[in-house]
């Protein structure tokens, strides 16, 4: 009886679990989320890759300098949605904004993915500590 009650338990969590995508299914979803939402800025690249055993999702946005945190904050939301449903838990996400601004370098924007889901998807932690904790940015 004992091991019937587990089995049913262990069957019913796996049928309550999210979907579970490979890396080229999720690449192939991510400009359909990004295109879905008109006010999102403009999806210009995409790599999902592995390096020195950290699992990274990038993307490369084409940000308006007006709206570039928006822009940003886009980005940053539809990967924390869309590695949710990875295979294989992500690492990092990173997101590369160019400006079609002569002169204005682009920005990366490089966010530990676990601390992003707990703001963006759990609401575990508040937006302070998500900036100051999870993120960093740099220029190039």
């Amino acid at each position: 009886m004992k091991y019937l009650i587990i089995a049913l338990m262990a069957i019913t969590s796996n049928l309550m679990a999210k979907p579970k995508f490979t890396d080229q299914q999720i690449a192939a979803m991510t400009p359909q989320y990004f295109k879905r939402n008109h006010s999102a800025p403009k999806l210009t690249g995409l790599k999902i890759y592995t390096k020195d055993g950290e699992r990274t999702y990038y993307v490369e946005i084409l940000a308006d300098r007006n709206r570039s945190s928006d822009d940003l904050s886009f980005a940053v939301s539809a990967l924390a949605n869309m590695g949710q449903y990875a295979k294989k838990p992500f690492k990092k996400y990173v997101v590369v904004m160019h400006y079609d601004v002569r002169g204005k370098t682009s920005d990366i924007c490089e966010a530990n993915a676990r601390c992003t889901a707990d703001y963006m998807i759990r609401k575990q932690v508040n937006y302070d500590h998500w900036y100051n904790k999870c993120i960093k940015f740099t220029s190039i």
